[in-house]
C-alpha cells in the first residue's frame, strides 16, 4: 500500500514520478541487453553466453559504467568454446536436481503414511512393498547430487 499527499493526488504529480522510475528502468535494461547482445552477435554460440553473464554480473554489482574483459586463452578459441560448453552442459540439470532433493521428504512421508493405510487395511504384502521403494527412491534421490559430482569428475579426468 502506497501513502500518496492529497494535492500531490489532485494536481497528478504522483503520476510523474512513477514515469520517471519506468524511465531508468528502462535505460538500464537497454544498456544490460546491449552488454548481452553484442558479444553473442558477434561470436554467436554457447562461449558467449559466458561472456555476456559476466558482463551482466559486473552490471548489477554497481551503477557505475563497467567495461568487461576477456582474459587471454592460452587455448584456441575452438577449444575454449567447448570447454564452455561443456561446462554449461553440467550444471543444466542442477535446478532440477535441487528440486527433486526438496521434493523427497514431503514424497516420501506422504507414500509412508499411505503404507500405513494399507496395513490397517490388511494388505501388509502391499504395504512392505511401498516403504522399502519409498525409503530407497528417498536415499537415492538424497544421494543423487554426490553421484552426479562423481561423474562429473570422471568426465573431466578423461
Amino acid at each position: 500500500m502506497k501513502t500518496i499527499k492529497f494535492n500531490e493526488f489532485m494536481e497528478g504529480s504522483y503520476k510523474s514520478k512513477g514515469k520517471i522510475r519506468k524511465q531508468k528502468m528502462l535505460k538500464r535494461s537497454v544498456s544490460v541487453a546491449s552488454s548481452i547482445g553484442i558479444p553473442i552477435a558477434l561470436t554467436g554460440g554457447i562461449g558467449a553466453v559466458g561472456l555476456a553473464i559476466t558482463g551482466v554480473k559486473a552490471l548489477a554489482s554497481s551503477n557505475t559504467p563497467t567495461i568487461v574483459t576477456a582474459s587471454a586463452v592460452p587455448a584456441g578459441a575452438k577449444e575454449w568454446m567447448g570447454e564452455q560448453t561443456l561446462s554449461a552442459l553440467a550444471h543444466v540439470l542442477d535446478p532440477v536436481v535441487d528440486i527433486l532433493v526438496a521434493l523427497s521428504f514431503p514424497i516420501a512421508s506422504v507414500v509412508i503414511v499411505g503404507a500405513c493405510f494399507m496395513f490397517m487395511f490388511g494388505n501388509s504384502e502391499k504395504a512392505w512393498s511401498m516403504i522399502q521403494n519409498a525409503g530407497l527412491g528417498y536415499v537415492l534421490i538424497q544421494v543423487s547430487p554426490l553421484i552426479l559430482n562423481v561423474l562429473k569428475q570422471v568426465g573431466n579426468a578423461v
